[in-house]
């Protein structure tokens, strides 16, 4: 599991950022969807994002996350050491 942390002050620059990684996964023909992370606590966003990589989503953009959702993440993929998710890569991006 592979962990980008994006951490922008304006919400315009993440917004672009992830435009720009998504048009390149497009192109090299991988699906990636975003994960609105206001919509979950850090619990429950763990949980989603679990759920989509075990439906074998290799690429996430997880959009607006607090500190404690990107803490929750980082613990999970410490956790993680079976490497049943090696190929799975998540973009976090902070909360401006």
């Amino acid at each position: 599991m592979h962990i980008q942390l994006i951490v922008e002050r304006e919400q315009n620059n993440a917004a672009e950022e992830i435009r720009r990684v998504n048009a390149v996964m497009v192109q090299l023909g991988y699906e990636g969807k975003t994960v609105f992370a206001e919509a979950y606590g850090a619990d429950g966003l763990v949980q989603i994002l679990e759920v989509r990589a075990t439906g074998g989503q290799s690429e996430i953009f997880v959009m607006d996350c607090t500190r404690e959702q990107v803490q929750a993440v980082l613990e999970w993929q410490s956790c993680n050491d079976e490497g049943e998710f090696e190929d799975l890569v998540i973009h976090l991006v902070r909360k401006a």
